[in-house]
């Protein structure tokens, strides 16, 4: 199939992706811009795209481009997924971040305390407050200084 690092192209419209792991034939994937996607194996090349093939169709004015069939939502960890590379994952995450990611958790929780989350629930909440997914924390948290922008730049998003 595909191997994690590898770079694969979309059939249908040519878009890049680079691997982060397959589960079957089912390939996780994330784009340039860390947004995340899966497809089928079958729905990929590790060919690029013909130069001489057309470029996709731009949406006209007022068309809603559809969402794709494979896309799937955002999976929550549960207690049940945590392993230590989690917790070493949490751990990786900078100190200021967990608290800019407290303080904005405490403030639209009514009442509720961010320490009082488990490994799952922590990660959860910084994924969603932060904008990076978990895969992405993974992939960082050797770099935390690279791992604090990326975060930074999603709170002070949210914070807008």
């Amino acid at each position: 199939m595909f191997d994690e690092g590898q770079r694969v192209w979309l059939r249908r419209d040519g878009r890049s992706f680079t691997v982060l792991e397959c589960d079957g034939d089912r390939v996780y994937l994330v784009q340039d811009n860390g947004a995340e996607a899966d497809f089928l194996a079958r729905d990929l090349t590790d060919s690029p795209p013909d130069d001489d093939a057309p470029p996709p169709r731009p949406l006209a004015r007022g068309e809603v481009a559809k969402a794709s069939p494979q896309a799937v939502p955002v999976r929550k960890l549960t207690a049940q997924d945590i392993t230590p590379d989690h917790e070493s994952v949490l751990n990786a995450i900078p100190v200021r971040v967990r608290q800019a990611v407290a303080g904005l958790y405490e403030q639209n929780s009514k009442g509720k305390r961010f320490s009082a989350l488990d490994v799952a629930g922590k990660l959860n909440v910084i994924s969603e407050i932060t904008n990076v997914p978990y895969r992405m924390m993974r992939e960082y948290r050797g770099r935390p200084g690279e791992l604090g922008l990326l975060m930074g730049k999603g709170i002070a998003d949210r914070r807008g």
